[in-house]
């Protein structure tokens, strides 16, 4: 394999650890209005919603919005799921909380610092502009660059949000590599044309492994973890 010039991260359940950052503000949510709620059920159902919100945002049924908004609008489909929503006067202070304060998974920090030495190292993602900004400085993650999807006019996994991410940087597709912890993700990067890297992380991500039959994928490094990948990557 030709080394690629420049690595996208995806950073939502690649890099961050969403779900066990929104956790233990949703349990805190729930114990100052005396209820019991579980967590885990929670924050998978809130991914799933923000994901639906997104397919609604690509079709043109909701408005052009960020993650955040997105996130809001899937507490707003959850009130009738959990009641406990419709005790809370600020859904936006949640999403803020959560999701501009992500925990990091283990290594991956320090796998970011050693591939900045051999790449130009940035983020393809989902999430809002403000909430990467935020969550990787408070986890010590430092990039050469922050594309969110909320400044393409696409949103991945829609292949013009891959070609014009890559564009931007002035490189053709097979001259990067995309890199996630999720496969649909890489498998829509791959069918433009740039190179691909799947790397395991601790926590599965239920919106993407639910499917009863999973495709078999063919990309150029599969590492288990953040130290295997700097190795395959020659750093």
């Amino acid at each position: 394999m030709t080394k690629p010039k420049a690595l996208f991260f995806d950073v939502g359940g690649t890099i961050f650890d969403w779900k066990n950052t929104a956790k233990p503000h949703i349990a805190k949510l729930a114990a100052d209005h005396n209820q019991t709620i579980d967590a885990e059920a929670f924050a998978n159902d809130w991914r799933r919603e923000m994901f639906a919100a997104r397919a609604q945002v690509a079709q043109g049924d909701l408005p052009w919005m960020s993650a955040d908004g997105m996130h809001l609008v899937a507490l707003e489909a959850m009130r009738k799921s959990y009641p406990l929503l419709n005790e809370v006067d600020d859904l936006m202070m949640l999403v803020r909380q959560t999701w501009h304060n992500l925990n990091s998974f283990d290594g991956a920090a320090e796998a970011i610092n050693q591939l900045r030495t051999k790449y130009t190292v940035v983020v393809l993602a989902i999430l809002s502009w403000e909430s990467i900004v935020s969550s990787s400085k408070r986890a010590g993650v430092q990039w050469d660059g922050i594309l969110s999807c909320e400044f393409l006019g696409y949103y991945k996994p829609s292949h013009q949000a891959y070609i014009k991410g890559v564009n931007l940087l002035g490189l053709e597709p097979e001259k990067t590599m995309m890199v996630a912890a999720h496969k649909t993700d890489l498998a829509a990067a791959q069918s433009t044309g740039m190179k691909t890297a799947y790397v395991g992380v601790p926590e599965d991500d239920l919106v993407f492994t639910e499917s009863a039959q999973q495709p078999t994928y063919n990309f150029d490094v599969n590492a288990v973890d953040f130290a295997e990948l700097c190795q395959k990557l020659g750093v």
